[in-house]
């Protein structure tokens, strides 16, 4: 493996000047750096041809060779072997020029896979994701959520059923769930329950669902770096991502104060963003949500001012969120479904318009992903099973020796 060396630093008698002109001088003797043995050069080749597949797509032996600067022996070798634990496979044939046919490999994202769950109100859904983030199977359960260690059980046997009828090796099992369960007072049981029966057979993580809805979002939309993800359902959730990770506890702004002492919250407190954006405060008596907006759009004056007083309150909510950690904004959750174009042009107005708020950013709506928040609850294990293939050092675990995802972010 080449050493690479910092070629703007300059030697001197006395030590070595670095880029921004500060000296580093050595006091004591420099000390010899490990010699590779044959392992450690046989995973550096196996990882690499990895993540040239992984990148770059099928490519022959020769085109492996010539572009990682291996001989064709140990690529044909190294090869044999991924193919052999089911990482490569071949990929089909160049189009003869007159000689044998050049055979193609690729990646094999089906090598490892990720189970995500989605603890929902009446159903377990698992979905089994492979490499590239994609759905390979899925299965739903009926079984009510309830906080108690007997629901944790009988969803940890569901998904490691689910899990074993895969017969593919298994990173690990990300479970969403509710944030209203993760963030209860008292504490609740049951997710810590679940984890630790699923961590008896592989590794596991619980995430609170807005958490995994905005890993999805990250997934599919890689340019995003600082976003706020805003999920607006009968209970407002929120997440949000910082410097392309989602950060494992921000966002939370279902329960910020809007109104001091302002309309009574399910928390007990007065004023939460939650009692003024919950979809279920636009309704009027005895009318249901498709039903206010099916009015909204025939243009009714006082569904029309309901709207306008909620689009208000929303935009104060993420105009706060804002100016702490600017950022796009990404509005999801039911009312994704209900809003169009206008109504997320006017509520960035209103959100621009906030003091301290910056004009230059992207409000638009959350992509519409199916099992969206099941696959986003996988993701971080099929990061991390990816960063292991790759030879990634660094790559922090997700399975963490309590239910939330780790991280070094700090905001």
């Amino acid at each position: 493996m080449p050493v690479y060396r910092n070629r703007n630093a300059k030697a001197t008698r006395k030590g070595t000047v670095m880029d921004d002109g500060t000296a580093f001088t050595a006091h004591t003797k420099p000390t010899t750096a490990r010699a590779l043995t044959p392992d450690d050069v046989k995973r550096h080749n196996r990882a690499a041809i990895i993540r040239r597949l992984n990148a770059e797509g099928p490519a022959t032996k020769r085109d492996l060779a010539q572009a990682l600067g291996l001989s064709l022996p140990t690529v044909t070798q190294n090869l044999r072997d991924l193919a052999a634990d089911g990482v490569v496979r071949r990929d089909g044939e160049l189009a003869s020029t007159g000689g044998r046919r050049a055979g193609t490999y690729a990646f094999d994202p089906r090598c490892r896979t990720a189970i995500g769950a989605e603890l929902g109100a009446t159903a377990l859904t698992m979905v089994a994701v492979d490499m590239n983030g994609d759905v390979t199977d899925a299965r739903s359960r009926v079984m009510r959520l309830r906080d108690d260690a007997a629901y944790a059980q009988r969803a940890a046997d569901a998904i490691g059923d689910f899990a074993d009828a895969l017969r593919r090796p298994v990173a690990g099992v990300g479970v969403a769930v509710p944030a209203t369960v993760m963030d209860a007072s008292p504490a609740p049981i049951m997710p810590a329950a679940l984890v630790q029966a699923l961590r008896q057979r592989r590794p596991a993580n619980a995430v609170r669902a807005p958490i995994a809805d905005a890993e999805a979002e990250l997934w599919r939309d890689r340019t995003l770096t600082d976003a706020l993800c805003v999920y607006l359902d009968r209970r407002p959730s929120g997440a949000l991502i910082v410097d392309g990770r989602v950060h494992p506890t921000g966002g939370r702004i279902e329960h910020m104060t809007l109104v001091p002492g302002g309309r009574e919250c399910r928390c007990g407190r007065r004023g939460c963003m939650d009692a003024y954006c919950s979809l279920e405060t636009l309704p009027e008596d005895y009318e249901s949500i498709p039903g206010f907006f099916s009015v909204l759009e025939q243009g009714e004056t006082h569904h029309r001012e309901r709207m306008s007083q909620w689009l208000d309150s929303l935009a104060l909510a993420i105009g706060n969120a804002r100016s702490v950690v600017p950022g796009d904004v990404i509005v999801g959750g039911e009312a994704a479904g209900y809003l169009d174009e206008r109504d997320l042009a006017a509520l960035r107005e209103r959100v621009a318009g906030n003091g301290g708020a910056d004009g230059g950013f992207r409000l638009r709506a959350a992509a519409r992903i199916e099992h969206g928040t099941t696959v986003g609850a996988a993701l971080p294990f099929v990061r991390a099973a990816m960063a292991d293939l790759e030879g990634a050092t660094g790559e922090a675990s997700p399975n963490p020796a309590d239910p939330t995802p780790p991280s070094t972010m700090k905001v």
